[in-house]
Protein backbone atom coordinates (compact mmCIF):
# COMPACT_ATOMS: atom_id res chain seq x y z
CA UNK A 1 0.00 0.00 0.00
CA UNK A 2 1.26 3.46 -1.20
CA UNK A 3 0.23 6.99 0.56
CA UNK A 4 3.26 8.82 -0.90
CA UNK A 5 1.99 11.84 -1.81
CA UNK A 6 -1.10 11.86 -0.24
CA UNK A 7 -3.07 13.85 2.08
CA UNK A 8 -4.50 12.12 5.03
CA UNK A 9 -8.04 11.72 5.78
CA UNK A 10 -8.05 13.42 9.23
CA UNK A 11 -6.21 16.70 7.22
CA UNK A 12 -8.86 16.85 4.56
CA UNK A 13 -11.61 16.71 6.84
CA UNK A 14 -10.06 19.07 9.29
CA UNK A 15 -9.38 21.52 5.95
CA UNK A 16 -13.22 20.91 5.33
CA UNK A 17 -14.17 21.83 8.49
CA UNK A 18 -12.49 25.25 8.95
CA UNK A 19 -14.21 27.98 7.24
CA UNK A 20 -11.93 30.00 4.66
CA UNK A 21 -12.83 32.73 6.59
CA UNK A 22 -10.27 31.51 9.69
CA UNK A 23 -7.61 30.23 7.85
CA UNK A 24 -4.42 32.39 6.93
CA UNK A 25 -3.58 33.16 3.29
CA UNK A 26 -0.16 30.52 4.23
CA UNK A 27 -3.14 27.77 5.33
CA UNK A 28 -4.95 28.53 1.61
CA UNK A 29 -2.16 28.31 0.00
CA UNK A 30 -0.79 25.21 1.81
CA UNK A 31 -4.04 23.51 1.15
CA UNK A 32 -4.10 24.62 -2.60
CA UNK A 33 -0.79 23.11 -3.02
CA UNK A 34 -1.43 19.80 -1.02
CA UNK A 35 -4.74 19.48 -2.82
CA UNK A 36 -3.32 19.84 -6.08
CA UNK A 37 -0.34 17.13 -5.28
CA UNK A 38 -3.22 14.63 -3.86
CA UNK A 39 -5.23 15.25 -6.78
CA UNK A 40 -2.07 14.08 -8.98
CA UNK A 41 -1.56 10.94 -6.73
CA UNK A 42 -4.97 9.91 -6.25
CA UNK A 43 -5.22 9.73 -10.51
CA UNK A 44 -1.86 8.41 -10.74
CA UNK A 45 -1.27 5.29 -7.83
CA UNK A 46 -3.43 2.29 -9.18
CA UNK A 47 -6.59 0.95 -7.35
CA UNK A 48 -4.76 -1.54 -5.87
CA UNK A 49 -1.89 -0.49 -4.22
CA UNK A 50 -4.04 2.16 -2.45
CA UNK A 51 -4.94 2.04 1.07
CA UNK A 52 -8.58 1.48 1.87
CA UNK A 53 -8.93 5.24 3.81
CA UNK A 54 -7.29 6.13 0.90
CA UNK A 55 -9.91 4.00 -1.63
CA UNK A 56 -12.38 5.53 0.65
CA UNK A 57 -11.32 9.08 0.39
CA UNK A 58 -10.90 9.14 -3.12
CA UNK A 59 -14.64 7.69 -3.92
CA UNK A 60 -15.92 10.25 -1.64
CA UNK A 61 -14.02 12.83 -3.77
CA UNK A 62 -14.64 11.38 -7.10
CA UNK A 63 -17.96 11.96 -5.90
CA UNK A 64 -18.00 15.05 -4.97
CA UNK A 65 -16.49 16.30 -8.24
CA UNK A 66 -19.46 14.54 -10.40
CA UNK A 67 -22.07 15.60 -8.10
CA UNK A 68 -20.65 19.07 -8.28
CA UNK A 69 -20.35 18.77 -12.41
CA UNK A 70 -23.99 18.11 -13.00
CA UNK A 71 -25.06 21.05 -10.47
CA UNK A 72 -22.69 22.98 -13.12
CA UNK A 73 -24.61 21.50 -16.29
CA UNK A 74 -27.90 22.00 -14.52
CA UNK A 75 -27.74 24.76 -13.51
CA UNK A 76 -26.76 25.80 -16.77
CA UNK A 77 -29.94 23.89 -18.50
CA UNK A 78 -31.30 26.29 -15.75
CA UNK A 79 -30.06 29.68 -16.75
CA UNK A 80 -31.19 28.18 -20.53
CA UNK A 81 -34.60 27.52 -19.95
CA UNK A 82 -35.41 30.30 -17.68
CA UNK A 83 -34.10 32.45 -20.94
CA UNK A 84 -36.43 30.89 -22.86
CA UNK A 85 -39.10 31.58 -20.88
CA UNK A 86 -38.38 35.09 -20.54
CA UNK A 87 -37.68 35.15 -24.48
CA UNK A 88 -41.79 34.00 -24.78
CA UNK A 89 -43.05 35.61 -22.44
CA UNK A 90 -41.71 38.83 -24.17
CA UNK A 91 -42.78 37.12 -27.34
CA UNK A 92 -46.57 36.81 -25.63
CA UNK A 93 -46.55 40.33 -24.63
CA UNK A 94 -46.03 42.31 -27.89
CA UNK A 95 -48.64 39.81 -29.10
CA UNK A 96 -50.93 40.92 -26.35
CA UNK A 97 -50.28 44.44 -27.31
CA UNK A 98 -50.24 44.42 -30.61
CA UNK A 99 -53.61 42.65 -30.13
CA UNK A 100 -54.89 45.38 -28.10
CA UNK A 101 -53.28 48.39 -30.67
CA UNK A 102 -55.46 46.68 -33.50
CA UNK A 103 -58.64 46.52 -30.83
CA UNK A 104 -58.54 50.06 -30.23
CA UNK A 105 -57.72 50.97 -33.36
CA UNK A 106 -60.85 49.08 -35.24
CA UNK A 107 -62.78 50.68 -31.95
CA UNK A 108 -61.64 53.95 -33.02
CA UNK A 109 -62.18 53.47 -36.70
CA UNK A 110 -65.87 52.09 -36.28
CA UNK A 111 -66.60 54.61 -33.99
CA UNK A 112 -65.84 57.42 -36.25
CA UNK A 113 -67.26 55.53 -39.43
CA UNK A 114 -70.59 55.55 -36.65
CA UNK A 115 -70.17 59.03 -36.28
CA UNK A 116 -69.64 60.17 -40.13
CA UNK A 117 -72.85 57.63 -40.51
CA UNK A 118 -74.96 59.58 -38.27
CA UNK A 119 -74.18 62.93 -39.33
CA UNK A 120 -75.96 61.78 -42.66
Amino acid sequence: MSDLGRKNLSDKITESVKPDSEKTTIEKAKEQVTSTVDDLARKATPEEQKSFSQTVADNVKEGHDDAKDAAQKNQATLVETASEYVDAAKEQVANAAQYVSSVVTGAKDGAETGHEAGKK
